[in-house]
């Protein structure tokens, strides 16, 4: 049979064309195509932390929750039969190296998820490269909620454990409140609490709202702005080494009311803000996302025992208990998921959470749900004071007023 090579050639053409669209469908970025990061063996997550700078207290305490975590994981075999391999990268508490560490967890050390990140003024940047990717990040807490597929809060927000302080300030009776946050968005999450909360509390008003510089160690001139207005309470939105030293100039100034700051600025449970604060520490009030003060909750205990074998000054502190509970709950979600470990499984069984909480006890239920809102996962905040050398609960977890949760 006589065969057209005209036609032969324009066969084997359409033949490598077909193939060639075959691969680029296998290997791309479509939905049916296989995440990184995720072998039959391992599963390798990532996270950003301030390890160094003015936050390094925090950062090596959050650093320790993610190895305690994945050490326990790992003798028990990993996550549905994989290992766990954690990449913990430092930001030195700098916006742009959070960007650029999550663009390396992604792009190059082709992580599964961001687990437990720290970077609350960085992280934002950082929203619309994970949706391009379609990477989850399970466990921020600072910044607002992007309401993003890729994105889950785990525990109340900055603004929520704020709003939840202005709360027990009015039923305290106090009626003038000061104020004194950082430029970036600790400040912002604190005046998103302030303009959501303070509708509610007409009997007190915001005397003295102060701003000072992130990483800057000069304090002085907000706190003689506050003093001069007289408040009955004070509310932080600081780093652990400023709040230290706002703690320290308050009470040398005479000021013997509450001063409230959130979890992390706080160091709730932990040494790395009232240490450096000293004598002007007692009182002090620390919000709860994490239950870092109980001595008889079984969950918490057992997170101590292992804590207190870690190799470093910060395995029990609160920090450490935050970030061990979002990689364990990480690792319960993933176990949902079973053998599909697609993308699109991890969105749905996430936002079914809402009917099927994961509970830990050392944390509140996380029940995330579908979006436009469900992916704050937890809105309810405790309260602890620094009393006589330690914490202890002042105010069990609840919702802020008005939040119907």
């Amino acid at each position: 049979m006589l065969r057209n090579p005209l036609l032969i050639a324009v066969a084997a053409a359409a033949a490598l064309l077909a193939t060639a669209c075959g691969n680029v469908a296998s290997s791309g970025s479509s939905d049916s195509a296989p995440p990184p990061g995720i072998t039959k063996d391992q599963i390798t997550i990532g996270a950003t932390l301030p390890l160094t700078g003015t936050a390094a207290v925090s950062g090596q305490g959050l650093q320790a929750g993610i190895k305690i975590a994945v050490d326990e994981l790992n003798s028990r075999g990993g996550i549905n039969g994989r290992k766990v391999n954690a990449i913990i990268l430092d930001d030195g508490f700098t916006p742009d190296r959070v960007v650029t560490n999550v663009r390396r967890l992604v792009s190059q050390e082709k992580v599964y998820a961001i687990v437990a990140p720290a970077g609350s003024q960085g992280l934002p940047g950082t929203w619309q490269f994970l949706a391009q990717n379609k990477t989850p990040m399970w466990g921020p807490i600072s910044p607002a909620d992007p309401k993003q597929s890729e994105v889950y809060l785990l525990s109340a927000t900055r603004a929520s454990q704020d709003q939840v302080a202005i709360d027990y300030f009015a039923k305290k009776g106090a009626k003038r409140l000061g104020v004194i946050r950082q430029d970036n968005d600790l400040g912002v999450s604190a005046k998103l609490a302030l303009d959501t909360q303070m509708p509610k509390h007409p009997d007190m008003q915001v005397v003295a709202n102060e701003t000072t510089q992130t990483g800057s160690t000069e304090v002085s001139s907000a706190v003689n702005n506050v003093m001069a207005q007289k408040p009955d309470a004070v509310l932080l939105a600081e780093d652990n080494t400023s709040s230290a030293l706002i703690l320290k100039q308050l009470r040398a100034q005479g000021f013997t009311g509450p001063v409230f700051a959130d979890q992390g600025a706080a160091g709730t449970g932990g040494p790395s803000t009232v240490k450096p604060a000293g004598a002007a520490a007692e009182g002090f009030l620390g919000g709860m996302q994490s239950d870092t003060v109980s001595t008889d909750n079984p969950a918490v205990e057992h997170w101590r025992s292992l804590a207190q074998k870690y190799q470093g000054d910060q395995g029990t502190s609160g920090f450490s208990l935050q970030t061990y509970s979002y990689v364990m709950a990480f690792a319960e979600l993933v176990k949902r998921m079973g053998d599909d470990v697609s993308y699109a499984n991890f969105t749905r069984t996430a936002e079914g959470l809402a009917s099927n909480p994961i509970k830990l006890g050392s944390i509140p239920d996380i029940q995330c749900g579908p979006l436009p809102t469900g992916h704050t996962c937890a809105r309810q905040a405790g309260i602890a004071k620094y009393t006589g050398g330690k914490w202890v609960v002042e105010q069990p977890f609840m919702a802020p007023e008005g939040s119907g949760t």
